[in-house]
């Protein structure tokens, strides 16, 4: 199985060089045959929302310069790129000093999401609570998010926990080749004590987190794609208050980690689908010359191709990770496979360990009749390894499938949901979210 996959994985690679899709809706352009001459001003209309200054550091055509049809239209795309816009579209006129105005009519989504949380994993965990979402927070891309969750085992019966958390995300400051990423959190929730099958106790798992990124992109113009690299911290403090039993190989403390990575961005939006592909690659260092309590290398590694098929709306979307550490904090592991992000159709953590490979496949074809539906076949496939124990032929597969149902209006929301086969358990696990698998 696993040799299939990874030639499959080798000719996404090989595809991926291939044309994209790029949307090119706007091969006629009105007012196109005055394109002979500088363009001498640039305007938006329909962004009521969103800066002007951010949809213009998209753009190849600016003004003072001559009339590109070419640029134009990539500007088109750059800007659907944003993930802000149900719609783009440009027009060419001349004004009454006969110079040439360019204008980009943009009809944007909702960016500002106060939304209830209820949720119901397939492993019986409940999550509700509340999120405030702002996806283009100032009218400058940025995101704002908080997010308050109950979690509790057993359909409500079991273990609960609670979940708070603040992110706040700049892609690029106007102007700037910078951008950052703040995340604050605190997570007090009840805990299985157990590793490798053997349970040592219970107890309530107090922590509290805090990352810092900050990022530089490479090119001066360009907007948020292309290639960017980033040097950030991660603190988190860690406290296990034992109810029963002891805590095992578990242990409280603090880590303090030095985290420095990089990212190519060439994800293109169409309306109903993603063309392109995104790699990223971070390396993470603790050590107690840091004032950390723990001391460890971990290095990730993704990539990530989304193949527009020649059929309409069919994709092939695949994502390849790679995670290797020589330790982990706090007496974990750093790595678990199953849930509905990693492994779908396995028990989330049923296993545990320091070297992970990970490769998702999805085919998607939409729905003649409703482009905004899609169904879905997919493969999950990978392993995790101790030190000792690695042998990459050795890997766990499930196959399923799933429907997708992309909100137009809404910015960053798809409804997924999946139906994995569980071979261990001989049925079918359900999941449902509001966020694509990648």
């Amino acid at each position: 199985v696993m040799s299939r996959l990874y030639v499959i994985v080798f000719g996404a690679w090989l595809l991926a060089g291939w044309p994209t899709g790029k949307a090119l809706a706007a091969d006629a352009i009105p007012g196109e045959q005055w394109c002979n001459r500088e363009v001498a001003e640039i305007q938006f209309s329909g962004n009521k929302v969103t800066q002007a200054a951010v949809l213009r550091r998209e753009l190849l055509q600016q003004s003072g310069t001559m009339c590109s049809l070419d640029d134009i239209i990539d500007g088109i795309q750059a800007i659907m790129d944003l993930g802000l816009f149900k719609s783009v579209r440009a027009e060419l006129q001349l004004n009454a000093e006969k110079d040439l105005q360019l204008r980009y009519i943009v009809k944007e989504k909702i960016f500002f999401l106060p939304i209830p949380r209820l949720s119901r994993t397939s492993d019986g965990q409940l999550r509700y609570g509340a999120q405030l979402r702002w996806d283009n927070f100032l009218g400058r891309l940025y995101q704002l998010k908080i997010t308050w969750e109950k979690r509790q085992d057993d359909n409500g019966r079991g273990r609960t926990g609670y979940v708070n958390r603040l992110e706040y995300t700049v892609p690029r400051f106007l102007d700037t080749r910078y951008g950052m990423r703040l995340r604050v959190g605190r997570e007090r929730r009840n805990t299985e004590l157990s590793r490798d099958g053997i349970v040592y106790g219970e107890a309530l798992r107090d922590s509290r987190v805090l990352e810092m990124r900050l990022s530089r992109w490479s090119s001066e113009t360009g907007g948020v794609s292309g290639l960017s690299y980033f040097l950030g911290a991660d603190i988190e403090d860690r406290v296990y208050e034992v109810n029963t039993g002891r805590v095992g190989p578990f242990r409280d403390g603090q880590k303090v980690a030095l985290v420095a990575g990089f990212a190519l961005q060439d994800v293109h939006q169409e309306q109903y689908r993603r063309t392109g592909q995104h790699y990223s690659a971070s390396v993470e260092v603790s050590n107690k010359a840091l004032g950390s309590d723990f001391s460890y290398a971990r290095l990730d590694a993704t990539a990530q191709w989304f193949i527009a098929l020649q059929r309409p709306q069919t994709n092939l979307n695949i994502q390849a990770r790679l995670g290797l550490s020589d330790r982990a904090p706090f007496g974990e592991r750093s790595y678990s496979l199953g849930g509905g992000e990693v492994l779908r159709g396995m028990t989330s953590d049923k296993s545990s360990g320091n070297l992970m490979t990970l490769v998702n496949i999805e085919y998607l074809r939409g729905l003649f009749a409703y482009p905004a539906w899609r169904w879905v076949l997919f493969v999950d496939a990978g392993n995790v390894y101790l030190n000792d124990d690695v042998d990459l032929l050795r890997q766990q597969a499930r196959v399923g499938v799933g429907l997708r149902w992309k909100l137009e209006s809404l910015t960053n929301t798809d409804i997924r949901l999946d139906l994995a086969w569980d071979p261990d358990k001989e049925g079918f696990r359900s999941y449902f979210s509001t966020s694509l698998t990648f």
